[in-house]
């Protein structure tokens, strides 16, 4: 099985693809591809239009010039290779990935299936194959090639943990939930405090404000057990016996759910109820993972506890289920 993997550059894309195709070869004879494919939105707007007229009129897009004018990647790359799958995630790979099965069938009579691993926002009837959240399936019509998981891709892991190792996970700014950085420290302070035992490594994500880092490279530097981590992510999460992450960093809670040790959640307030919000909602009302309870008392104090996680929760194995099937649909 030949897979070409475009792969737009974000990290949260693309890890996971990573975990499915990590998956799908260890049942299967696998070999991936990759295509960087890192474009603006404006560039992206253009692809749009390029596919929607090649469709139209029924166009091979052919080589490297477009109906727009605009220079892009050549395709001829894949013209020797018996591709039998395209697959990615996020928008600006989406038309790239249909031009490329496209060209594939007019000009030299192959099949390649396309496989959007989340929802498209455009041509979603032309895809083979979708994969995606629960919490998308008010985008999508009722469809056979639909196959939907829970959450977010990420590779499983039943690793024994480090009861001497803990994991802090930090997100930023974002349209779901207030990033109150004051409440966030307070709440650091107090689990690094209550585990002083622990090593807590404390990693931050591309929308961790600069001022929040400062924050957080001055708490690693007034206390011996906290370190502010760049590098290592997945070999932390996976020997972590405590991980402990923002709300709003929904791909850092699935990873850690499909990892051994405790999950918890710090204190924070949404802006207003949507799907992002729902979903955790829904693993806090089911303690699939813990959480960090918080009230102020007078004077602005804030008085915080840890709630626990249902002590019988299984570590999440979503993108086993996801390969399954779609293996399966692949085969079929």
């Amino acid at each position: 099985m030949n897979i070409l993997w475009i792969k737009d550059g974000k990290i949260g894309h693309e890890k996971q693809v990573k975990a499915l195709l990590d998956e799908i070869s260890k049942t299967e004879d696998v070999t991936v591809f990759e295509e960087e494919y890192k474009i603006s939105k404006f560039k992206r707007f253009i692809n749009i239009i390029d596919y929607f007229l090649g469709s139209f009129y029924n166009f091979d897009i052919h080589g490297t010039y477009k109906i727009s004018g605009i220079y892009d990647y050549s395709f001829s790359v894949y013209d020797k290779k018996d591709i039998n799958i395209i697959i990615g995630a996020g928008a600006n790979v989406h038309s790239r990935i249909l031009e490329i099965k496209r060209h594939l069938k007019i000009s030299f009579k192959r099949n390649a299936l396309s496989i959007s691993v989340l929802v498209p926002n455009y041509f979603k009837k032309d895809f083979d194959i979708i994969c995606a959240p629960f919490h998308d399936s008010y985008k999508l019509p009722v469809n056979d090639n639909v196959l939907y998981f829970e959450g977010s891709l990420a590779n499983v892991s039943n690793q024994e943990v480090d009861e001497g190792i803990g994991l802090i996970g930090i997100g930023g700014k974002n349209k779901h939930y207030e990033f109150d950085e004051n409440k966030l420290i307070e709440q650091i302070e107090y689990v690094t405090s209550i585990y002083p035992n622990k090593k807590w490594h404390i990693f931050s994500s591309r929308r961790t404000t600069p001022n929040m880092l400062n924050r957080l490279s001055l708490l690693s530097s007034n206390y011996n057990n906290i370190v502010l981590s760049n590098d290592g992510f997945d070999e932390i999460i996976e020997k972590a016996s405590i991980k402990v992450i923002t709300q709003d960093s929904m791909n850092m809670v699935y990873e850690s759910l499909s990892t051994k040790g405790k999950t918890f959640l710090f204190n924070m307030n949404y802006f207003k109820k949507n799907k992002i919000t729902n979903q955790i909602d829904e693993l806090l009302k089911n303690r699939q993972v813990g959480y960090l309870e918080s009230s102020e008392l007078v004077g602005g104090l804030l008085k915080i506890s840890m709630q626990q996680q249902n002590e019988h929760h299984e570590v999440f194995a979503e993108v086993e289920k996801l390969s399954y099937k779609l293996i399966q649909k692949i085969k079929n």
